[in-house]
């Protein structure tokens, strides 16, 4: 087939999909939004409005070309994601600290407040902080104490500052990039307890609204917590009881967290379109019976729109109190439209609805596109819609021919498990991308919890908010806290099966970006043609496959080292100290918590590790690697080794012969190295080099010929 040929079917098939276009405008805006992201340094201001006129202008030019004119919108639409993102994150600037504080009195105003099992985490704001810090904007404290605080309130304490904390390996979670978009300068502990101060001034009239839902969201918490204890039920279930109804996670248990995680339920817990579809529908349904038995309402008025708007504003009030995290946006925008679509007599389109909410969350929050809670909520969705459109017919057909009572009953039970069995497999790869880990007993999990939740978690807490003006919440609150003690039975004994969990080492953002286009093309087509984003799928299921990890992880301080086994475990150096970084690596090494240590590798290595009092000897890929402990072995090391880790400050000169020498300083200056032992040549991947010289990165660009430390040897 010629090239004209080839142009001209594509041409026709896009026109045959003209209605389609439009489904398609997150994807380009979402991709913008990732180039950004992306770019390995921060582009110039005007790059994105440049690049957005001249894709506008393309786009008037070719209109009448339905390839070149798509092309071209959606290139415009990808430079006003670009755009957006670098606006946001200039807008959100602020002074990062360079290094910790140690122990200094830092006065605030308490911005935010967040529950934790052991304490609670408060954001800081308006600081006045003596020295370097005090240039900083916002900071994060952690009380190891639950103390009374309120939104608002201004108080002073003693407190260790640090920078946010750099990822802990390249490719890692990047914390510092999250704390970038939240105007975090710092994060750290208080040393005793806080003491109140006098308030500054008045609040303006928008502030003032943002911290008195933060305190009525606080309240409402504690509220929901002590009336579910009253009842006498076990701690924690409380805790949960709240997440579902203010998202407030941070008390719930992390074992109990980790249950539902295992079991496929994690979802329950995040405030998304489960329950806001629950709280609309069965708002709806009591707001429409009751108006429906009063005839004189029922004949000449129009209930129907009455009722969407009643659904519509609980559905706002659930949206506030909840903070308005990412999946909650999503579900109420969704369900905004279709409500008002019955409000204005129009017909709402779910794939229509889930766009315009993927739209709004992207121009609102740009960086919520790179995290797990976007791409997992928005998965799930795109996939159950999507393959709900495909099933409508046969699922029409199969409900028409149903005979008696039982035929709903197995309808309702087969549409649960169909669902999870769908959203599942829409999500299994970003599940697996972010946490490492797959539920495989998720089917079972959500057959056994998610009627629990819709016939009698949800209803009893809409009870529990009807009675809350005549002080009679308690009971309402307890007969959720029954119902969720019986879906935390289930959450535990699911994820007790044995296999209930995989692990499974990091993939590349490669294999993700190609199984997200696959995923889009298969979902957002009508026509055969579709199909083909199942070759994109494969694609990224293959590169996530054949993804090679790390042979050898150092920590910035050298203290921390890790080390690849014949049968791909990683071994640790230590299993004692630096929690959160061994955590992490293992995580990613796809082996959960369990930590080989240096001296089991050893004596079971068959030779691949050999350690003493002053250090290592690890090899690998042909590669002969000295993990220096103290400098009087390197030396010797230098000699027998191509490359050399050591992890204090030493002169190049000292091992000319090293292929690769990675000293203290280079740990310091370029945080966590990963490297790869290949044929003929040695990897390295940095954490500094991961993040790029953009505004959040943890380390500071080097200069051009500070490279001495990961150099060959100098002629």
């Amino acid at each position: 087939m010629g090239s004209n040929s080839l142009f001209n079917l594509m041409s026709r098939t896009l026109a045959g999909e003209r209605e389609r276009w439009f489904l398609w405008l997150p994807a380009a805006l979402g991709a913008g939004i990732a180039l950004y992201f992306a770019l390995p340094s921060e582009p110039p201001a005007w790059s994105g409005p440049a690049l957005l006129s001249a894709a506008i202008l393309g786009a008037l030019v070719a209109r009448r070309q339905v390839l070149i004119g798509a092309t071209a919108l959606a290139v415009a639409t990808a430079a006003l994601g670009f755009s957006v993102a670098a606006w946001r994150s200039a807008a959100a600037a602020a002074p990062v600290l360079q290094r910790p504080s140690g122990v200094l009195r830092v006065e605030g105003r308490v911005a935010e407040i967040e529950p934790l099992e052991n304490g609670q985490r408060i954001i800081l704001d308006r600081l006045v902080v003596p020295g370097e810090a005090g240039r900083l904007r916002r900071v994060r404290l952690h009380l190891p104490a639950e103390v009374e605080l309120r939104s608002g309130q201004r108080i002073g304490l003693f407190a260790a500052l640090m920078p946010p904390p750099a990822p802990a390996a390249p490719g890692a979670y990047d914390f510092a990039r999250q704390a970038w978009f939240r105007s975090l300068g710092a994060v750290g502990y208080a040393v005793g307890p806080p003491q109140p101060l006098p308030t500054a001034g008045e609040e303006g009239m928008v502030e003032s609204l943002r911290l008195g839902l933060a305190n009525l969201r606080h309240a409402l918490t504690a509220r929901i917590v002590a009336g579910v204890e009253a009842g006498g039920l076990p701690d924690g279930i409380g805790a949960v009881a709240a997440a579902l109804i203010t998202a407030e996670r941070g008390p719930v248990a992390p074992e109990l967290l980790q249950a539902y995680r295992d079991a496929g339920l994690a979802h329950i817990l995040v405030i998304a379109g489960m329950h806001m579809s629950m709280v609309a529908g069965l708002v709806f349904v009591a707001i429409r019976g009751a108006l429906a038995a009063i005839p004189p309402l029922a004949l000449n008025y129009p209930i129907k729109k009455w009722t969407a708007a009643g659904a519509l504003a609980i559905t706002l009030g659930y949206l506030v109190i909840s903070g308005a995290p990412v999946p909650t946006q999503r579900a109420f925008i969704m369900n905004g439209v279709v409500l008002l679509a019955v409000l204005l007599d129009r017909q709402a389109i779910s794939l229509r609805s889930i766009t315009w909410a993927a739209l709004a969350v992207l121009l609102l929050a740009p960086e919520s596109l790179i995290g797990a809670s976007f791409q997992m909520s928005f998965a799930a969705v795109y996939g159950l819609i999507a393959g709900y459109e495909a099933l409508a017919p046969a699922l029409g057909r199969w409900r028409r021919s149903g005979r008696g009572w039982w035929s709903h009953g197995l309808f309702y039970v087969g549409g649960i498990l169909l669902t999870t069995q769908i959203a599942g497999t829409a999500t299994a790869f970003y599940t697996v991308f972010h946490f490492n880990r797959y539920a495989t007993y998720s089917l079972l999990g959500n057959f056994l919890a998610v009627p629990l939740v819709g016939f009698w978690i949800m209803p009893a807490a809409l009870l529990a908010f009807c009675l809350m003006p005549f002080g009679l919440d308690g009971w309402g609150w307890q007969l959720m806290g029954w119902g969720i003690a019986q879906v935390n039975r289930i959450a535990s004994w699911v994820s007790s099966l044995p296999g209930a969990t995989l692990n499974l080492p990091s993939m590349p953002v490669a294999a993700l970006i190609l199984f997200t286009l696959g995923g889009l093309w298969l979902c957002l087509w009508k026509t055969r043609w579709r199909l083909f984003g199942l070759l994109g799928m494969a694609a990224g299921l293959l590169l996530a496959a054949l993804h090679q990890p790390p042979d050898l992880l150092v920590d910035p301080s050298g203290r921390l080292m890790a080390v690849r086994s014949a049968d791909g475990r990683l071994a640790l150096s230590r299993l004692e100290g630096e929690r959160s970084l061994r955590e992490s690596w293992l995580k990613q090494a796809g082996q959960g918590t369990e930590a080989v240590s240096f001296a089991e590798l050893a004596a079971n290595g068959a030779g691949a590790l050999r350690c003493d009092r002053l250090g290592c000897l690890y090899r690998g890929g042909g590669h002969l690697v000295a993990l220096v402990r103290r400098p009087e072995a390197l030396y010797e090391d230098c000699r027998a080794a191509d490359t050399v880790v050591v992890p204090v400050p030493v002169l190049r000169l000292a091992c000319p012969s090293a292929r690769l020498f990675v000293d203290g300083l280079a740990l310091k200056r370029r945080g966590t190295h990963a490297l790869w032992l290949e044929d003929g040549a040695v990897r390295v991947e940095t954490v500094q080099q991961w993040q790029g010289r953009r505004p959040w990165a943890s380390y500071k660009a080097p200069a051009a010929r500070d490279q001495t430390a990961t150099d060959g040897p100098e002629p």
